[in-house]
């Protein structure tokens, strides 16, 4: 999803992590699941490069309104900061209607929340499986799926993920 709307981007954070991770040669990486495909796609590089780093996930902090913390979010103004809650208060929503509706469904309810919400773009939502990344139709039993979002608030681009 990030590498389709951000070309390259991964590859160099995969080659900048990879080079640190062998000079420092840590025995611990610490990496925020709000972005989760990075945290995921740095979990396969060690992997396949045979690091001797265990990469660890931290959950996802959130100011008050639900919104993730950022340091993107100190570009918005107070106004925004406040109505980017919107982010949040779909994935929520998007979940419960996941356990009962199609995920054709809920794309449609997230696209149409975005289509009415002043002053926010909806980049893209996929709801995708953890392990692989790729798209989740239907939940499989013992597999988890996430929800994946970017939205542009003006020219802030905010991104988040939930479990499903």
């Amino acid at each position: 999803m990030e590498g389709r709307h951000r070309p390259g981007h991964f590859d160099g954070v995969g080659t900048v992590v990879k080079k640190l991770f062998e000079i420092i040669n840590p025995t611990r990486a610490y990496f925020g699941e709000k972005d989760f495909q990075q945290l995921q796609i740095i979990k396969k590089m060690v992997e396949k490069h045979h690091l001797k780093v265990e990469v660890v996930g931290c959950p996802i902090f959130r100011e008050s309104n639900g919104l993730a913390m950022s340091s993107r979010n100190e570009r918005l103004s107070a106004h925004d900061r406040e109505e980017a809650k919107i982010i949040f208060e779909t994935l929520l929503k998007a979940k419960t209607m996941s356990g009962t509706k199609s995920a054709k469904v809920v794309h449609q309810f997230v696209q149409s929340v975005f289509q009415y919400a002043d002053g926010f773009v909806l980049e893209y939502f996929e709801i995708a499986f953890e392990n692989t990344l790729l798209p989740c139709s239907e939940k499989l039993n013992g597999s988890h799926c996430r929800a994946f979002i970017a939205v542009f608030c003006g020219d802030v681009r905010l991104i988040d993920t939930m479990r499903f």
